[in-house]
């Protein structure tokens, strides 16, 4: 496992982080959470955007360490961790009574990072 191409990974996605929940689905996103521009401004992003740049980079090396050690298809591993990642989380947004298009905003973000942190490991390992 190349820790460097993992931590890499994981700056990339949280680089399409930024692009995915401000210019491409930012305003969906805000209103299917229940908040508006003022409330975000408001708020610091300072800390929520130094931890969620630790958790993707940790994410990166999770999924690097796991689909080393598949003896699967890397792309089909990527696509099993994905899957396990995206529908541990569906329950909650169950429970919590969410709306479905953020359901799909934040799960198809977590479904195609996932799948460029796998797409690293194919192409570095």
């Amino acid at each position: 496992m190349n820790i460097i191409i993992a931590l890499l990974a994981g700056l990339v996605a949280f680089a399409v982080g930024a692009l995915w929940y401000s210019v491409l689905f930012g305003k969906v996103w805000m209103e299917a959470v229940g908040i508006n521009e003022e409330t975000v401004q408001k708020s610091s992003p300072i800390t929520p955007m130094v931890v969620t740049l630790v958790v993707e980079m940790a994410v990166a090396i999770v999924v690097s360490f796991v689909l080393i050690h598949l003896d699967l298809n890397i792309y089909l591993g990527g696509l099993l961790v994905a899957g396990i990642a995206i529908l541990s989380a569906i329950k909650n947004y169950m429970f919590e009574m969410k709306p479905f298009r953020l359901i799909l905003i934040n799960e198809s973000y977590k479904l195609i990072t996932i799948m460029i942190m796998t797409t690293s490991v194919a192409l570095f390992t």
